[in-house]
Parts: structure tokens; sequence; C-alpha cells
């Protein structure tokens, strides 16, 4: 754990935290759990963290806790949504990431920009670095970082996270949701204009038209989500049905309402394999 809680009801990192000064009186932050941890210095081979000490029944993560097993793609998110609506205003520290996500869309001409070298600046040990080539540290620029970092952090460290998108700052468990929340949002106009959002479901099915391709959602609580590809693009999307039905996947896109047979759907336009990740259970 990167973060716990004080008795007080603030919440101090591993990186700030001193007995002196905060105290010997520190908790789980998950609200299910709260039971009493430890602080654990850091090493050549490790950075400081909190944990449980498993000598008790008082001392070992709740069950439902975010910390207790590693949890699916959709957990994880749901638990960062939770931290961050918590927590958010109870001194956790906030971690902004950069996200561009232009090199992904084949129509984006990228221009070349001349970059003075930059000083050098003391790394901080909270630092969360998505590292991929031609890509800055702290900056996002394609669906597989998304999943990378949401499948490599701890989610106390995720719900530090903002995204800074065309200069908005959105917490992340605002941008990655369900299809079925997506819809919500969109139909009840309380959607972030121009914001690409990040959705995740489960294909059933594919339709390939002449000019569209269809990538239809499972739906859940009775909304119908799909994915479009024009034939414009249709050179730039190379996934096959069996690699994609029955899979749980991430993909990108403005939000767009529709109405099939007099009832709200919502659709994605995406453009290529790089707008759609696979991801776990």
């Amino acid at each position: 754990m990167n973060s716990a809680l004080l008795h007080n009801g603030n919440v101090v990192t591993a990186v700030e935290y001193n007995p002196d000064v905060h105290g010997n009186r520190i908790y789980c932050i998950d609200n299910t759990c709260q039971t009493p941890v430890i602080f654990v210095n850091g090493s050549e081979s490790t950075v400081p963290h909190f944990k449980t000490t498993g000598k008790n029944s008082d001392s070992k993560h709740h069950e439902q806790c975010g910390f207790a097993r590693p949890l699916t793609f959709e957990e994880s998110i749901k638990k960062v949504e939770e931290f961050q609506q918590s927590l958010m205003d109870k001194g956790i520290k906030e971690i902004v990431i950069r996200m561009n996500m232009n090199k992904i869309d084949p129509d984006y001409e990228s221009k070349q920009i001349e970059r003075e070298e930059s000083e050098k600046k003391p790394k901080d040990a909270s630092e969360v670095k998505i590292k991929q080539e031609s890509t800055p540290p702290n900056s996002i620029g394609s669906l597989k970082a998304i999943v990378k970092l949401l499948t490599s952090y701890e989610p106390d460290t995720l719900a530090s996270i903002l995204v800074n998108v065309k200069g908005k700052k959105v917490p992340i468990s605002q941008l990655i949701i369900s299809h079925d929340k997506a819809h919500e949002l969109l139909w009840e106009d309380r959607t972030i204009p121009s914001l690409n959002y990040f959705v995740f479901g489960t294909v059933e099915k594919l339709i390939r038209r002449e000019k569209v391709y269809y990538i239809n959602f499972k739906p859940v609580n009775d909304v119908m989500f799909s994915l479009v590809i024009f034939d414009k693009y249709f050179k730039h999307f190379t996934y096959t049905d069996e690699q994609l039905i029955g899979k749980n996947v991430l993909a990108t896109g403005l939000l767009k309402k529709n109405v099939y047979k007099d009832k709200n759907t919502t659709e994605m336009v995406i453009k290529s394999n790089k707008y759609l990740e696979l991801i776990g259970k």
C-alpha cells in the first residue's frame, strides 16, 4: 500500500509518513477494511510502503478490501472510483499524468517539434511512469499504456491520478468507465464536451457491412452499445471475429447518441486497431 489512513481521518503517503508527526495509529484506507497497518522503510530493492502484519485477524485485510487480492480490471476501476470519491479531500497526493492520443489517429500528421533539453530534475519517488517510445515520462499516448497503468499499480496509487486532457484535469475513474455508465452519462447530458472516454465491455458480436462495421457489446442493464468503423478505416482495422467475440475490451473515442428501433443506444466511432485493446476479466 502506498497510502494509509491516519487516526484523524486524513491520508498520508508512505514517502511522506513520519511517526513523530503523524503518530503510529495508521490504518488501511479501504472503508470496508480499515485494519491497522505498519510502515515499512524503503530499501535498495523496495520503496517505502504500508502493510498488514498478518499475525492475527485484526491485522489482515477484509475480503472485500481492494488490497486483499489482485483485482480484475473492472474491480480495479470500481475501487479506484470509490477511493477517489472518498479520499480526494483527505490529503491524498495528486499525481497528474498528461494524455495525448493523437498518434493513434491514422488521420493525424505529426509535426516535428524542436525541444530544448530540459534540466535534469530530482526524481520523485511517488511518480507514476508509463514508459513508451517517443513519449516523455508521466504521459500516456496509447490504450496499451492505459491498460498497463491500470494493471501495474495498486488502487490507492491509481486513486491519486488526475489525467490532464486538453488542459482539463480529470480523475482517472471518470475517464475509464463501463459502457452502461457511458450510456447513462451521454443520455443525461453529463459527459465532458469533446472528451474521448475509455469504455470497457464484452464483445457480443460483429456485424460487417459493405460500408461500416459494428462491434456490439453484450448488453448490461439493457443498454445497447456499439463501436463503429467506417469503410475509410477498414484497412486500419484487422481484428478477426474470433479475436474479439466473447472478449473483454477497452475502447476509446467520442460518444454519440443513436436511436435504434425506438430505443436509445450509444455508439463510439473508432478508426483502427489502436482504438481497441483486449483486457483481462
